[in-house]
């Protein structure tokens, strides 16, 4: 016990064991930061995508509503307008590449034009 104590006692040692629960302090810290990050950028994504998707439908609606006879493009290009008007943060977190949201909302016409009973070639 008195071996202990006197390398305990060590001014030399101290500094030595106190520097190392440093590091290992931080590397628990970091890990725990980032497995934390991950989670929450997980689910931050998934809240963008689904409102992004959310509001293309919704423009797609809306726009067939104003009148489903105006034709694809047009009805294209409100939905996305809609979209980039009621949901910027989530196209700017999401960043869509070109033509995703076109893609998005020719899906979403077709789905709603099906509801109403209206076949559109593919």
């Amino acid at each position: 016990m008195d071996v202990l104590n006197g390398l305990l006692a060590d001014a030399g040692l101290q500094e030595a064991l106190i520097g190392l629960f440093g590091i290992i302090l931080t590397i628990i810290i970091r890990r725990a930061s980032a497995a934390f990050t991950a989670a929450t950028g997980i689910a931050i994504e998934e809240k963008h995508q689904r409102a992004l998707h959310s509001a293309i439908k919704s423009g797609i609606e809306a726009a067939i509503e104003d009148g489903p006879e105006a034709g694809l493009e047009q009805i294209k290009a409100a939905a996305i307008f809609h979209a980039q008007q009621s949901v910027p943060d989530a196209i700017k977190a999401l960043v869509p590449g070109d033509g995703v949201l076109d893609r998005l909302a020719v899906r979403y016409y077709r789905e709603a034009m099906e509801r109403m009973g209206v076949s559109i070639p593919q």
